[in-house]
């Protein structure tokens, strides 16, 4: 079934603000809270997570401008699995803030008691939970951009330790965690003139888990998981743009709980050329050639991107012309061809002559018809 375009499904136009964005999110998330709605409520569920994949996509400037020029295609990546879950969900506190100005409170597994109501206090912090996504930021060339780029790098990780199999416990020996007797959440209530806000937090002693160890492991000093930095080999696509994000699965730090580990977000930086400006897939550049070649024209070589062109350039051209070379940019994503490039002409004058360069010139411009002066027009008009 075919996805619903982001911006029809917050209500708002193509070009509104961040600001515009979050104010219809808001709207419809009091709208679908199902202490609220009069919708049946597993459609309000679906059309809950519908706006907020799209209010994740739109309110972030990088996934927003891959959508923009993309689609629905641009942003896939960003998505475990490559479909959007609640897991890929990074604004709970915008929820918390929505909900907790109407009364309802929210703790650390906001969309499961968002979705299943406060009663039932089933401990959520024995679940798995998928590990911490890191960043990676590398910068290459322009040159290294257009053919595509690979790299072994070196990446600082989480991993969880041998000894105690990631619980943190020597020999893997825990105890029934006493501040919150095992539920792995504590609770607070407070009152807000006829309202009572209930705030439900992961307990801080077992971090949710529910349990504790009974005696630290040594190796990892009770944290399950040790410090290890992993080589890995990162591929750069042909054509990739200056602050493009790359999501490499499972390339962090370990999870929770048996959950999956996280992500690697690869952030690419493009270097500034001293001849190559870049829009997108296109390329520019301005190229003086001498006013001779200009007058007579003349074929020239022009540098492009990882080689050189050929450029006609005919008689009588002019200053600032610009010249379309049609396949000669970037590669475009997916393998959708490549952008083109735009040479700008700069004709050189030169500021010293030999002397027969001189008398040349000056029988040039005895014979170069003149056109005649504003004033000479002037005396014909009286």
């Amino acid at each position: 079934m075919a996805k619903k375009d982001y911006y029809e499904v917050l209500g708002v136009e193509r070009g509104a603000s961040n600001d515009e964005i979050k104010k219809s999110y808001r709207r419809l998330a009091r709208q679908y809270h199902p202490d609220v709605t009069k919708e049946d409520r597993k459609d309000a569920e679906e059309k809950f997570k519908e706006m907020s994949e799209a209010y994740e996509v739109l309110v972030d400037d990088e996934k927003r401008k891959l959508y923009d020029t993309y689609g629905h295609a641009g942003v896939s990546g960003q998505f475990s699995g490559g479909d959007f879950d609640w897991g890929d969900f990074t604004h709970y506190g915008d929820i918390r803030d929505i909900f907790g100005d109407l009364g309802f409170g929210f703790g650390n597994s906001i969309f499961d008691m968002f979705f299943g109501g406060l009663g039932g206090a089933a401990s959520q912090g024995n679940r798995p939970r998928k590990g911490e996504s890191l960043r990676y930021d590398i910068e290459i060339s322009l040159e290294d951009a257009a053919k595509g780029f690979s790299q072994e790098a070196k990446i600082p990780t989480w991993v969880n330790c041998e000894d105690c199999k990631g619980t943190g416990a020597r020999g893997g020996n825990t105890i029934t965690c006493p501040t919150c007797g095992g539920k792995g959440q504590v609770s607070t209530a407070q009152r807000r003139g006829y309202s009572q806000f209930v705030s439900i937090q992961a307990c801080p002693k077992c971090n949710g888990r529910g349990v504790i160890a009974e005696k630290e492991c040594s190796k990892c000093d009770g944290r399950g998981q040790i410090r290890k930095t992993s080589t890995l080999k990162i591929e750069i696509p042909p054509g990739v743009d200056n602050g493009t994000r790359l999501r490499i699965p499972g390339a962090g730090n370990p999870g929770r709980n048996g959950g999956p580990p996280g992500d690697l977000f690869v952030v690419v930086h493009v270097k500034e050329h001293e001849l190559f400006k870049r829009d997108g897939p296109n390329i520019f550049i301005d190229w003086p050639i001498c006013f001779t070649d200009a007058a007579l024209g003349a074929e020239e070589e022009v540098p492009m991107v990882g080689g050189k062109v050929k450029l006609k350039v005919p008689p009588g051209s002019q200053s600032d012309t610009v010249f379309r070379l049609k396949g000669s940019g970037m590669p475009k994503p997916n393998g959708r061809g490549k952008g083109d490039q735009f040479v700008r002409i700069k004709i050189k004058v030169p500021t010293k002559l030999n002397k027969e360069q001189k008398e040349l010139l000056e029988k040039f411009a005895e014979i170069e018809p003149h056109e005649k002066s504003f004033f000479d027009r002037f005396k014909l008009w009286h």
